[in-house]
Formats: C-alpha cells, sequence, structure tokens
C-alpha cells in the first residue's frame, strides 16, 4: 500500500535535465517521524531564536565601550586631581564627586505618549498596538472637557491692572 502515493507517477518525454534533477529530489512521500526527532529540532530551532540580533549585539558591544572609555577617562582625571598636592582634601573630593557625576551623564526622562482613541478603541482598556512606555488614553470628549475647566480657571482668575 505505502508503494502507490502521489508520487508514483512518471513521465519523462521531453522534459529538460534540470527539470528532471529538481523533481527527483523533491517530488517523494515525506516520511513520518517520531516525537523525540521532532523535540530535538524544536530545541535546535529555539536555541537559534534565542541568540541576539547581531546589529543589536553589536550596538550593546559598542555602548559599553564608549562607557568603559568615559569611565577610564574619569579615572585617569580622578588620579590626576588626587595627586596635586596644591589642592585642599575638600576640594579634591569635591572635584572628584562632579567628574562622577558629570560622567553617569543625563538621565532621559520619556514623556507620556497621549493616545487618542478613535472608533472602536474607545471603550477599551488595555495597552493600545504600537505604543511603547508610559501612555494615556484620551477620547476627544474628555480632551474638550479638559480645555474647557482650563478655560473657566482661567477666566476665574482675577485681572490685574496695567
Amino acid at each position: 500500500d505505502d508503494a502507490y502515493n502521489r508520487y508514483a507517477f512518471m513521465d519523462r518525454d521531453g522534459l529538460p535535465t534540470w527539470f528532471m534533477e529538481d523533481e527527483n529530489r523533491h517530488n517523494k512521500p515525506t516520511l513520518p517521524i517520531t516525537k523525540e526527532a521532532v523535540t530535538i529540532i524544536r530545541q535546535r530551532q529555539r536555541a537559534l531564536d534565542a541568540r541576539p540580533i547581531k546589529k543589536i549585539a553589536e550596538a550593546k558591544f559598542r555602548k559599553q565601550l564608549r562607557t568603559q572609555r568615559r569611565l577610564d577617562k574619569m579615572q585617569k582625571k580622578a588620579a590626576a586631581l588626587n595627586d596635586d598636592e596644591d589642592i585642599s582634601e575638600k576640594a579634591k573630593l569635591t572635584g572628584i564627586a562632579k567628574l562622577v557625576r558629570k560622567a553617569k551623564g543625563k538621565k532621559v526622562e520619556r514623556k507620556t505618549e497621549v493616545v487618542v482613541a478613535r472608533g472602536a478603541n474607545r471603550g477599551n482598556k488595555g495597552r493600545p498596538k504600537g505604543v511603547k512606555g508610559r501612555y494615556k488614553m484620551v477620547d476627544p470628549r474628555m480632551k474638550k472637557e479638559v480645555r474647557a475647566a482650563k478655560r473657566k480657571a482661567k477666566a476665574s482668575k482675577p485681572k490685574r491692572r496695567k
């Protein structure tokens, strides 16, 4: 029964050799494989998928190099400050603290992204697609109400004379 399948026919008349080679390579019945073989293949694929993307790995390495260079520079300056005997200990400490602060860099504050809910999303709770970080869902009605409240607050303030 296994001898007859959909690949059993073979018409070789007038076919180019490259086509016949391709057919012989690919036109075969798929043989069943065991569950163990499937798990091994899946594990191998998972191991491949777990590897970091090359671009990202390179970027992380470059970032690491930059921080290391910055640290080395700061340490050289701190050592030079420490070796200087003309300056008092307190001045040395403040100078080194200043260097450390400068080496750390500024912390970048991420702003809250305002997402306008339109159409079917109006009543939805949960994170909208394509939004990373902090966000706030707003709908046109709410925006109008907030604007009106600001306007009222501004109008109720006493006006200053010039």
